[in-house]
Order: structure tokens, then sequence, then C-alpha cells
């Protein structure tokens, strides 16, 4: 969303005209520039991040469950990321910006190979499986475009080392509301913020679940055979602090990224082993190793909270651009259940009450990937049509089903049944990207930088954007959505 015609839409509803860009000095100018361009690089890692780790090696694996194998794993793949070159920055008439990035297909799947050579304990990815991935993905380049606007806080949860890359101020510790949420008001704010928390602590324990101990046994198969064992994880989580938070500019939403200690996380490991009844496949040694392979002093995990629906359609009713509306399904949470049985020779067994649960979580993603697919975003569009358009589109909608919280799981006899939920507006988020893309520029073109701009935070002078009217986007422009619901 265009910043400037959400504060245009706020100044027609408070009665207070706002001060013209023409209006400011050049140096406020350029500062602004260089504040959107620094955003858009590090959302262009954040979304490249995303991409990646939402491929699909084979039927039921996709490189987001093989980098949560190993903390050396996570980190070499961040390196890899924070590697990847990006392109020439383009600035609308509003200063928000737009950097795109490329890396081909074959140097993810290179690296991925060197990262199960290096650091892969398992047994259940296998090298060659990641050639797998040329067949899932049609085009042969990755590409993603980051946008920012004019802040000085960065979007959380980037790849490791990207904000001493791309460089810029300290962030402040209370960074100024963006005029998006000062008109939602501030409970709005806090609600969206609390729910954030709620879902980086959920997934700051998936993180720990998904730590490998040896090869055939995860730390998940302990905290689901029991309910005592489950609540000693979750206990875990008692000590969690938070650490930062970031504020949506163009979109209601809220992230919040929490951390736990690892020698917290390690002395969890060790009390979930003693008190499981798969202790004996597991050693002390085990442990040990699990610890050396940690690299970090902390674990962390960002989430995403939204306002109330009651809030979402108070936004509705203030925007003006038709594609920056919400659908009535971004501001609902969106559930599937799925159902699953142990193998035969398990059945009876907290092993198979085990598997029985993990078939349940398969099928019930499984189902809100349909649901999700058949979603409307216009009257003669879905989900399903922008998903098969793009390969990137594709990964990241793949990296956000995987992140779908477990809300409940139950037995009836041998029988798993467990409930899946996901926020809509995560999926929005994917998709209002694309839309804001495909939208032909609001308000003129790119802005030449002003004479006499002072540098970029690293010490060069950004590159000039294009003169004259930046041409439209790539791809048609879509017709707009139909009105919201009434209240």
């Amino acid at each position: 969303m265009r910043i400037l015609n959400f504060v245009v839409a706020a100044v027609a509803t408070v009665g207070f005209v706002a001060p013209a860009w023409a209006q400011e000095d050049p140096a406020s100018i350029a500062q602004k520039k260089l504040l959107s361009r620094r955003a858009a690089e590090a959302d262009a890692y954040r979304k490249l991040a995303e991409t990646v780790r939402g491929l699909q090696i084979t039927s039921d694996t996709y490189v987001q469950d093989f980098v949560t194998e190993s903390d050396q794993i996570r980190a070499g793949l961040d390196a890899f990321i924070k590697g990847v070159r990006l392109g020439e920055p383009r600035w609308y008439a509003d200063l928000s910006c737009e950097v795109p990035a490329e890396v081909t297909v074959q140097r993810v799947i290179e690296t991925l190979q060197e990262l199960h050579a290096r650091h892969y304990k398992g047994n259940k990815i296998k090298a060659q499986d990641f050639q797998q991935i040329n067949r899932q993905v049609e085009k042969k380049v990755i590409q993603v475009v980051g946008m920012g606007a004019p802040r000085e806080d960065l979007p959380l949860d980037l790849p490791a080392g990207v904000v001493e890359q791309i460089g810029g101020p300290p962030i402040p510790p209370q960074p100024p509301f963006p005029e998006l949420w000062q008109q939602l008001g501030p409970q709005a704010r806090l609600m969206a913020l609390r729910a954030a928390r709620m879902d980086a602590m959920r997934k700051l324990l998936e993180r720990i679940k998904g730590l490998r101990i040896n090869s055939d046994t995860q730390v998940r198969d302990f905290v689901a055979e029991s309910d005592t064992i489950r609540t000693i994880a979750e206990g875990t989580l008692i000590g969690a602090t938070e650490v930062r938070h970031y504020l949506h500019a163009d979109e209601p939403i809220a992230e919040v990224t929490m951390e736990v200690p690892v020698e917290s996380v390690i002395e969890c490991i060790k009390e979930l082993h003693s008190k499981s009844i798969k202790g004996h496949r597991v050693k002390g040694t085990d442990i040990t190793e699990v610890a050396r392979s940690i690299q970090t002093q902390t674990f962390q995990a960002t989430g995403m909270g939204v306002p109330p629906p009651q809030v979402l359609r108070r936004f509705n009713a203030v925007v003006q651009n038709p594609v920056d509306q919400l659908p009535a399904w971004a501001m609902q949470t969106i559930r599937a259940t799925g159902n699953g049985v142990p193998p035969a020779d398990k059945a009876g067994t907290p092993q198979g009450r085990l598997l029985a649960a993990r078939a349940a979580e398969v099928d019930a993603k499984r189902n809100l990937a349909e649901q999700v697919n058949g979603l409307q975003i216009m009257s003669s569009t879905t989900v399903r049509d922008f998903v098969t358009e793009r390969d990137e589109i594709r990964a990241q909608m793949s990296a956000v089903l995987l992140g779908a919280a477990v809300e409940k799981t139950s037995f009836d006899g041998d029988t798993a049944t467990v409930v899946v939920s996901l926020p809509g507006m995560a999926v929005w988020d994917v998709l209002h990207d694309e839309l804001r893309l495909r939208q032909p520029p609001q308000g003129g073109g790119a802005m030449a930088a002003p004479q006499g701009a002072p540098g970029s935070y690293g010490g060069s002078a950004p590159p000039p954007p294009p003169e004259g009217a930046m041409p439209p986007p790539a791809g048609a422009p879509l017709p707009p959505p139909p009105p919201p619901p009434g209240e």
C-alpha cells in the first residue's frame, strides 16, 4: 500500500492537512529515500529467505524442514541469502522504494547440498533429493521485490548478518508509530502486539522441538508422547523475553521477536530425555553434541499478530486504494482438520499415537492448503490462480502454510484428529505485495535524488533513480476487488 494514499484518507477523516513532500527540504527528502531504500533491501532479503525455505524437496519435505534440523544449517542458509546481489532501487512519488532480488534455482540446490554434506545428521533427506526442486519449480530463477517506507526500524526475522550488511542508524528503542497505526488507535496496536507475542512463543517452541538428537530422533519425539512431557517443554518458555517489535507501515500487521537462552533449551532437552519412554534410544553424548551444534547464545522466533476483525473493518473504511482493501477472509482465522492412524505394527503403542498425530497434522495442513487455494481475491481470481502463475508466490505460500499452528490434537482409539489454524492476514501479506506490484504507479514516477544529497549510511552515495516516469511493474493491472463486507 502506498503510504501517501492512507495519509490523505486520514487527513480527510480528522480534518487537517499534511505537508506535501515538495514542501520539505532536499536533505530531508534524501534522508527519507535512504531510509526507504534500506527498508526495501531488508524486505527483499526477508522475502528471498521465505521463498527458499518454502521450496519443496520431496512429496512431504520442504527446505524449511531441512533448515530446522540444525543451527549450523540455518546459519549457512542465512549466509547464502545475505550474499545474493540486489538490483537497482526505484522510488515512487511518495518516497516508498522497491528493490528487486534474484537467484538461480541451481545455485540454491548446490548450497543446500553443501550444507547437507557438512551438517546434516539425519537419514530422511538424501543429498540427491535436492535435485527434485527443479521438478517443483518451473522457472530457473527465483525473483522477489522488496518494498520499503521511509522508517528507521526494519522488518523482523531477517537472515543473520543482513542488518549489518545494509547498514543504517541504530534501531530506536521505541520507533515512531506509522500513520496507519496512529489512525487505528492504541488498543488495536496493543492487541496486535499481544497476538504476535503468543505466535512467537509458539514458533519458539516449534524450533526447539525441531532440534535433532540423533539420526532418527528429534526433540518433538519426546514432546508429543504425553501431556506431562509437553508441559515441561512449554515451561521452558517461561523465561523467554521480548527483544524487539515491528509495526508494518502499509498493513495492519505487528511482529514480535522473543528469545530464550540456549542453556535453558539444553536443560529442557535433558529433562525430557530423562522422562521420555524413548530415553534408552538417546545417549547423553547425543545431547552434548546438540549443544555443540548450536552456534548462538539464544534461540529466537518472530510471531505475527493482527488487530480484531472490527478494527480491520475500520481499516477498510479509511483505505482509498481498492488494491489495499482487505477481503473478508483476511480478517479471520482459517482452520482445517486432519485425521491419521498409526501403522498396523504400532497400533495401541505410544509410538503409534505419535505417528498417528504426525499423519493427522500432515493431512490437516494439506486440507488447509486446499482451503487457502480456493480463497477468492477478486470476482474471478482465486489464490490458486496466483500460486500457479509464479513459483516465488507458491514457495512463499508453502512457507506460510508450514507455519500453521496446531490448535488441538485428540485421539479416538488409534485414530488421531488434529486441528490447524492460520491467520488469514498471513496469506494476504504474501498476495498483497503481488497486487501492488501489478498496479500502475500512483502519483507520477520515480523521484530524482536532490542535488547535494548526503551519501548512504554505508558511506557511498545511492545509485540515482531512473529519470522521468517509472514504467509500470510487469503484468497487466488487475480489476479491483469486491467491496468489503458490511459491519
